[in-house]
């Protein structure tokens, strides 16, 4: 990654931020620690990646893997025990709540399944949990506590556990019930 995309994903992570250093913090440190690892081989990049799996897993509780895909102005809310796989996949304009966890499944026989592939503008709510090769469509809604193991379409809202989608709204209403079901 050059250091002029870094700098306006750096940019845009911090305006998806305002007033939140936290979350700032761990963006900036994640979009590092992510040129870091997918950059050149150098030999500091291991330590430099360890210093950043202590920061930000160990000590600010966020589980955000140097190799993760996310797009530009993801928004952290309260970030505080969310778990993300290596291997999912984040859009641009995504926002994560507290207690968030999208991850793989792993088998009894050891095997593991894929990781969840979130679009753009992608809401979760506080304790969603998103698992397995799961495709969660642009400007989707995740409500609070739901549990995602099915593609959610673009623009839908799925709650419950097992998440469900909410239907037979109109969309200004829609709009209204997904702002309640994400707290």
């Amino acid at each position: 990654m050059r250091i002029r995309a870094w700098k306006d994903d750096v940019f845009q992570d911090w305006q998806a931020n305002p007033r939140a250093a936290k979350s700032q913090l761990i963006l900036v440190a994640f979009r590092q620690a992510h040129r870091w690892q997918t950059g050149a081989q150098r030999v500091w990049r291991g330590p430099a990646v360890a210093i950043y799996t202590v920061l930000v897993n160990w000590i600010l509780g966020v589980e955000l893997p140097p190799e993760t895909d996310v797009g530009p102005a993801m928004r952290l809310l309260h970030p505080q025990a969310i778990v993300i796989n290596r291997e999912t996949r984040i859009g641009a304009r995504c926002t994560i709540r507290a207690s968030t966890t999208l991850g793989n499944i792993s088998r009894p026989d050891g095997t593991e399944t894929d990781s969840p592939w979130v679009g753009d503008d992608v809401e979760f709510g506080v304790g969603a949990i998103v698992i397995g090769p799961v495709r969660i469509g642009d400007s989707a809604r995740i409500g609070a506590g739901a549990v995602v193991v099915k593609d959610v379409p673009a623009g839908a809202v799925a709650v419950g556990n097992p998440a469900r989608l909410v239907d037979g709204w109109p969309e200004e209403k829609n709009s209204q019930l997904a702002e309640r079901l994400l707290y």
